[in-house]
């Protein structure tokens, strides 16, 4: 049986209000119970559990985190994380101890995690990473957002123009302009005067219509003009 722990004295159905659930999955327990501990001490942050090995769909459904920290410092890490993209498609997956390596970045990025962290990086580049997933936005360095603007204009020679704008309603066109901008959800639904949860699910049906992944992935396709 896979072991999962919830955080000391909390509840897995005592939600705080308004924070990002996160589920810690890594085999190593001197690795789980440290993380944790330091995130249930950052605000806006809830640590509904930790888990070692794979996770099982239970234990997806009894957390529904918003946002799944994964250990992915092993050889095993890409595929845990392909594993869990397909078991847990409404989870944000935020890999956790890459290479500092554009090619492997792009290969975790293409696997489904929406941030990561290379072994490098501190706790407060953790924290970020997790609260840019949660609104459906990646912090990535200028070098790989350059190298993801190129794989998305490189879709220009095999995607036929007008393409996406057949796939896009007017609301969505709207949307991807604003996300062009630099506009988090919120900003956006600020500006539109609708729901963040609005926003952020026209954002989803348009990763979903293009056949992207982030929304570094939509600002260059607006820059190529490929939507217009």
């Amino acid at each position: 049986m896979r072991e999962f722990d919830a955080p000391a004295g909390a509840a897995l159905d005592a939600g705080q209000e308004g924070a990002t659930r996160v589920l810690i999955v890594a085999d190593v327990c001197v690795y789980r119970e440290p993380l944790a501990e330091a995130l249930a001490h950052e605000g806006g942050i809830e640590v509904v559990g930790s888990t070692s090995g794979d996770i099982a769909g239970l234990e997806i459904a009894m957390t529904t985190p918003t946002v799944v920290l994964v250990d992915a410092s092993s050889e095993l890490g890409l595929a845990r994380v392909r594993a869990l993209a397909a078991a847990a498609p409404s989870a944000r997956i935020v890999a956790v101890g890459i290479p500092d390596d554009e090619a492997v970045e792009l290969e975790f990025l293409e696997a489904g995690v929406a941030g990561y962290v290379t072994a490098e990086q501190p706790l407060a580049d953790l924290v970020e990473a997790v609260d840019a997933a949660a609104n459906g936005e990646l912090n990535c360095s200028p070098r790989l957002s350059a190298a993801l603007a190129e794989r998305v204009a490189a879709l220009r020679t095999v995607a036929p123009r007008g393409n996406g704008q057949r796939k896009l309603t007017r609301r969505q066109h709207e949307i991807a302009g604003l996300i062009s901008e630099g506009l988090s959800n919120k900003q956006i639904a600020h500006r539109l005067s609708i729901q963040q949860a609005t926003v952020k699910n026209h954002v989803h049906n348009i990763f979903a219509a293009l056949g992207l992944g982030h929304r570094d992935e939509v600002a260059a396709l607006i820059r190529t003009s490929l939507l217009r």
